[in-house]
């Protein structure tokens, strides 16, 4: 297991990251808008998910389902009064999807993150 360098690094706020093969990794923090840069990180999984399937790491049909719960994550998170329920069960659904999949691995990481902040955020 790696580390992340964060010598002379001064952070304000929640910060996560994801080390590994994640496309363009998981980002989450930062400012005190917390919530837009959860909505943010989840559009960055649906891309990720949109390559893990394009690149055969994903099968097609698992790759939608992963999809819609994620995108449904994103809905809920967009709502004016979010519960971190309604957008944590969808992104466990989504991870318990790919769960199994060694070679998704690095996705099922950056939704365990994306989980994590949303019980933190909202």
């Amino acid at each position: 297991m790696g580390a992340f360098n964060q010598q002379n690094q001064q952070v304000h706020g929640k910060q996560i990251n994801i080390e590994g093969g994640v496309q363009g990794g998981l980002h989450i923090g930062g400012d005190d808008d917390g919530q837009n840069d959860l909505i943010a990180a989840l559009g960055q999984l649906l891309e990720q998910i949109r390559q893990a399937k394009n690149n055969g790491t994903l099968a097609e049909d698992v790759a939608s389902d992963v999809q819609h719960e994620v995108s449904q994550a994103a809905s809920a998170a967009r709502r004016p009064d979010a519960q971190a329920a309604a957008v944590t069960g969808r992104l466990t659904r989504a991870r318990d999807l790919i769960s199994g999949i060694a070679s998704a691995a690095a996705l099922t990481t950056a939704l365990s993150a994306a989980i994590t902040t949303a019980q933190t955020l909202l």
